[in-house]
């Protein structure tokens, strides 16, 4: 028996309640994938779901659970996944599996097993097809996973063509565990996924977004697009990006990694200019929220290459009217400012523009959200109308000079009004 990495004593003693539970009923309890993975590399994995995988069926985990559980959920459960918290701690507690795929469909058609050494077989990465037996230590490892890790290699349990066959998410997934742990794919599975690459179009888009968003977020994702660019298979999921060879890939993976680990901030640089990260945000069905955001970073993309920026107080006020709920302008700069010390390109202007917006906040505190000049009931009074669409004509055009000029006096800005409205454009 190996010697257990102190972190992986840690939770495998914290989970001995469950361990003597599964025991007494005479099922076996193992944690499996990341959970072994990471503490074989010394990975902190704090505060995260353990795996566990047994013998027992979904409903005798749940009564086994039952009166030992905080809380048990069982959302699952037709996949054979029982949820349960024990104490501080969340365990996803699964039935050994052996799966099967449908080649047209997007979901697997489970049946359960009772061999631990099958469960493992049906994973994505030997790395990720290793288990401890939490009754004594043992770690389960019949692919060789803990040889790939220490030599640095990405291979499956089974031939790659079976394991992307069944679940083509994995062939984005080996970028993901290329870039985050440094693991070489294998000849086979580089080719298994040039040759297999019509097999991502039964995985949903949601999916396909959520993993290249783990992908994006790592420290540094490059080598992970560069593979996707290589093996034609960014090509397949981002198709506006198709015409990115593998380092023009891989330079944007690098230059999302220079800024803040944000979503949308790192699509925004993944996408580009503002017209092409729409047209993906939509095939990739990002939220309205995240569509917006990234679009709103995605527009400073000029900027963020070297483009100057006009920072009198009219530009800084449409600046500031421009920015999300929930966000704000010293972000943009931030993306900016990061993005232009990645490609080695100073940033003077930013500096004078932040001092400019600075001083201008101070003299305008209510910069980012100003108060209309006049409200529609006091439009209505001193042009005579009724409500309607003139008043949303006539409010756009004070906001249009709020942000012009300024705050200004009502009674100057009820003027003003007067003065412009006989000149307006009738059509609005």
């Amino acid at each position: 028996m190996m010697p257990m990495p102190p972190g992986l004593s840690a939770v495998i003693e914290g989970a001995q309640p469950l361990t003597e539970r599964f025991a007494a009923a005479g099922f076996r309890l193992y944690f499996v994938g990341g959970v072994v993975r990471d503490h074989l590399l010394d990975r902190s994995r704090d505060a995260q779901d353990l795996d566990a995988t047994t013998d027992a069926r979904p409903p005798e985990i749940k009564a086994l659970v039952a009166d030992l559980a905080d809380a048990v959920w069982t959302q699952g459960e037709r996949f054979g996944t029982i949820g349960c918290t024990v104490g501080d701690q969340i365990y996803e507690i699964t039935t050994h599996r052996a799966e099967a795929y449908d080649p047209q469909s997007r979901k697997p058609t489970v049946s359960f097993g009772d061999r631990i050494d099958d469960d493992l077989a049906r994973r994505d990465f030997t790395v990720n097809s290793m288990a401890v037996d939490l009754s004594d230590g043992t770690l389960v490892d019949p692919y060789g996973g803990r040889a790939d890790l220490a030599e640095g290699v990405l291979r499956t349990p089974l031939d790659p063509e079976i394991s992307f066959s069944e679940d083509p998410l994995r062939m984005l997934r080996a970028a993901r565990f290329h870039a985050g742990y440094g693991l070489e794919p294998t000849p086979e599975l580089v080719t298994a996924i040039t040759e297999l690459l019509d097999r991502v179009a039964i995985v949903s888009a949601e999916r396909i977004r959520d993993e290249l968003q783990k992908l994006l977020l790592l420290d540094d994702p490059s080598a992970g697009f560069r593979l996707l660019a290589t093996t034609g298979l960014l090509a397949r999921v981002l198709p506006s990006l198709a015409a990115l060879d593998g380092g023009e890939a891989a330079r944007r993976g690098a230059q999302a990694a220079a800024v803040a680990p944000d979503p949308a901030a790192r699509w925004a640089v993944l996408l580009g200019p503002e017209g092409i990260a729409a047209a993906n945000l939509g095939k990739l069905k990002f939220s309205g929220e995240m569509k917006r955001d990234v679009i709103w970073f995605a527009s400073a993309t000029g900027w963020a290459s070297g483009e100057q920026r006009a920072f009198e107080p009219p530009s800084l006020r449409r600046d500031a009217a421009l920015v999300p709920s929930g966000r704000g302008l010293s972000e943009l700069l931030d993306w900016v400012t990061d993005q232009r010390s990645a490609n080695g390109l100073v940033s003077d202007d930013l500096d004078a523009y932040r001092r400019a917006y600075l001083e201008l906040v101070e003299a305008e505190p209510d910069l980012g959200d100003p108060a209309p000049l006049l409200s529609g009931e006091v439009v209505c009074a001193v042009l005579g109308i009724s409500p309607g669409r003139e008043v949303g004509v006539a409010m756009k055009w004070l906001r249009d000079l709020r942000l012009q000029e300024g705050p200004i006096d009502a009674v100057v800005a009820a003027d003003r009004l007067l003065a412009w409205w006989p000149t307006r454009d009738s059509a609005g």
